[in-house]
């Protein structure tokens, strides 16, 4: 619930509103402790801003039966939230309601006008928590990104309250953003980097940056699961060549992840993984030839006798064990 001095900055900041807002309640159960507290924040705003902001009944939410406020305004219909705007969350919060209610011009910087040329929807999903410090900053950057371009979904969330998609979108800490389900950043972010982020989702950005973000932010499995539904396991080769182990490993993982999601997931990448097999790297010859058994193709076989030759014991060590898994193993018929 909000407080008198809460209030007080409510309507300080609609005042000025020259376009009414609407708060629409996304409804669960009544029963909801945090359903009440959300609903019972938006009806204080509403009731101190002298008719500026109003309530109405909303819609499904976007997260199936997670209560949420969703902010209308004109044709925006675009910003939800599944986070309580008391404390410290409250400024952004006011903010988003001066933008879409007119009563404050848009945030515009050069960064921020580089959205006015996507021409593609994109998701941009803010995980925070109400005690993180860096959280109003960069959940206000998210928003000022959704009010500045309507192709853009803007979805507030408490990972505390919600440990459920936390877990989903492996969140270790807050604030943690993830764009189009795949893009992951953390941490204190500047306004570039959450509108780099969202410019080159609108775009059609790059699925290896996309593969990357989410290594980085711990979400190899469903960096696995991204490849292959795009079918594109090339995406991640720069990365499994990476001179920085935690990328590599990353990828790897990620590699390893897809072919127990679909033993022929790599099929397609099979040749780049044989060349491989001769780069100077000794560490990458040995995880190459490891997992060229995993992936059972007989293409690799040639290749893989010279690796068993290779100068170093570890690489011939893998190399055996996969001519071993190819000689003996079965792989599933074309289909």
């Amino acid at each position: 619930m909000l407080s008198d001095n809460d209030l007080a900055q409510v309507q300080a900041a609609v005042e000025n509103l020259t376009r009414p807002v609407k708060l629409l309640l996304n409804h669960v159960t009544p029963e909801d402790p945090f359903q009440r507290n959300l609903f019972n924040i938006a009806r204080q705003v509403a009731g101190v801003s002298m008719g500026r902001v109003d309530i109405e009944e909303g819609m499904e939410s976007v997260f199936p039966n997670k209560p949420s406020i969703t902010l209308e305004a004109g044709a925006f219909r675009n910003i939800h939230y599944f986070a309580a705007p008391e404390g410290a969350e409250l400024a952004p919060f006011l903010d988003v309601v001066k933008w879409l209610g007119l009563g404050e011009p848009i945030p515009d910087s050069e960064a921020l006008r580089s959205l006015d040329t996507m021409a593609s929807p994109a998701h941009v999903l803010v995980l925070m928590a109400a005690t993180c410090p860096h959280c109003p900053s960069v959940v206000r950057k998210a928003l000022s990104t959704a009010v500045r371009q309507p192709l853009i979904t803007a979805c507030i969330v408490d990972a505390v309250e919600f440990q459920d998609l936390a877990e989903r979108y492996r969140v270790k800490s807050t604030p943690t953003i993830v764009v189009n389900e795949g893009t992951t950043l953390v941490g204190a972010l500047s306004e570039a980097q959450v509108v780099d982020a969202l410019a080159r989702a609108g775009q059609g950005g790059s699925l290896t940056d996309t593969v990357e973000s989410m290594i980085a932010a711990g979400r190899a499995e469903d960096a696995a699961r991204l490849i292959c539904r795009e079918q594109d396991p090339g995406s991640v080769l720069p990365l499994y060549r990476s001179q920085e182990f935690a990328v590599r490993m990353g990828a790897l993982v990620t590699f390893e992840t897809a072919l127990e999601l679909d033993t022929r997931s790599l099929d397609s990448i099979v040749g780049e993984l044989i060349s491989l097999l001769s780069d100077t790297d000794v560490g990458l010859r040995g995880d190459t030839a490891e997992l060229l058994g995993k992936i059972r193709d007989p293409r690799a076989v040639p290749a893989l006798r010279k690796a068993a030759q290779d100068a170093d014991p570890d690489v011939r060590e893998a190399a055996e064990e996969a001519l071993a898994a190819l000689e003996f193993g079965e792989r599933l018929p074309e289909p």
